[in-house]
């Protein structure tokens, strides 16, 4: 009897092993491959939101084919601006998984609560980013670009190291450009120049001496640019020298022919935040963290450095040095850039754009 009972007992345990190393009949087994990554999500889908034009085409060709390779999975891109709204109405059942922002969405989303809190244990190239990329706990810095100071070098006696230097008077006549507040870069502009001040753009306090300050500039300004095509036109024709644009735009023009240089000027250059996030409602947050973590890695950052003209936020990311002379690369130049304080900015924007257009367009 006690012999019929141990072959029992053992068959039993047999069964059981057995059963603990079978997959059951439509789950997903994650496995680590022998380079790190992770498979098993065959059948999953990650929804991702992203910016259209090139930023898009290069996720779409440097990140989404090597992530879904690795995983499995498949990802859905949804183009345009973060849906925010949309998401607060769709509470723990989010129609996207990551979310691309900028500082302003951040702050929105923070206030809406959708934005999940990230941790970022889960994010293994979280190590390698310059401290600045953690501005905030719901989002991460993937990259950077930066307005400043593009001028055409065979134009210019000296070439500019400040803001100050838009106001030199041999640029009077209509020789500088700036971007009007409808489109960004304007109210950066604006802080930046607040900044010099000692204060900011949302300071109502200091708005005398900002407006005075900006108003003096007018005998130099030859366009207030509303899109970036009419700056670029009165640039490369020669009938402005100098003006404030983003490093993107000048490093295209740079690879069009022309005699370009760009300033990021000593007194500090206001960013132009690309950050990732994941949506608190997302019902693949394991995919999305894996996915943010893509964005993170030194070979789609250096993507965006090439295709894109976006600093990397990886601190390991190599950039060839033209490339990087142009973009706020390195840890100096990362340190050096300037944030404006959107949340604030949004409470005085309707004072300070009538201000704008009465004192200083």
């Amino acid at each position: 009897m006690k012999k019929k009972i141990v072959m029992l007992l053992v068959m039993a345990m047999t069964l059981s092993i057995a059963a603990c190393g079978s997959k059951e009949s439509g789950s997903t087994e994650k496995q680590s491959g022998g380079d790190g990554t992770k498979t098993g999500y065959e059948g999953e889908t990650l929804v991702v939101q992203v910016w259209g034009g090139t930023y898009e085409e290069t996720m779409r060709n440097d990140v989404i084919p090597k992530f879904e390779k690795e995983t499995g999975a498949t990802v859905e891109v949804v183009s345009g601006a973060a849906p925010l709204s949309q998401l607060a109405t769709e509470g723990n059942n989010a129609s996207i998984d990551v979310l691309s922002l900028d500082c302003n969405e951040v702050v929105q989303g923070t206030q809406m609560d959708v934005l999940e809190t990230l941790d970022f244990d889960k994010l293994e190239n979280s190590g390698d980013l310059y401290d600045e990329a953690f501005m905030y706990d719901n989002a991460v810095v993937t990259n950077w670009g930066v307005y400043g100071i593009v001028y055409r070098k065979d134009l210019v006696e000296t070439e500019p190291t400040s803001w100050e230097d838009l106001w030199d008077p041999a640029y009077k006549g209509g020789k500088i450009g700036v971007i009007d507040y409808s489109m960004g870069g304007g109210p950066e502009f604006a802080d930046a120049i607040a900044r010099t001040q000692g204060s900011e753009i949302a300071d109502t306090d200091n708005w005398d001496n900002l407006f005075a300050k900006l108003a003096s500039l007018k005998p130099n300004i030859g366009i207030y640019g509303s899109q970036h095509a009419d700056i670029e036109s009165m640039l490369t024709s020669g009938e402005i020298v100098m003006s404030v644009e983003t490093n993107g735009r000048a490093i295209n023009l740079l690879k069009e022919g022309y005699d370009i240089g760009f300033c990021m000027p000593e007194e500090g250059a206001p960013a132009m935040t690309s950050l990732a996030g994941i949506a608190k409602g997302s019902t693949q947050k394991e995919l999305a963290y894996l996915f943010v973590n893509e964005l993170l890695s030194t070979d789609v950052q250096k993507a965006y450095a090439e295709k894109n003209y976006y600093a990397p936020s990886n601190s390991k990311t190599v950039v060839d040095e033209e490339l990087a002379s142009m973009m706020p690369y390195g840890q100096e130049q990362v340190s050096n850039l300037t944030y404006m304080d959107y949340a604030a900015y949004e409470k005085v924007q309707s004072e300070f754009i009538e201000r704008w257009n009465r004192e200083f367009k």
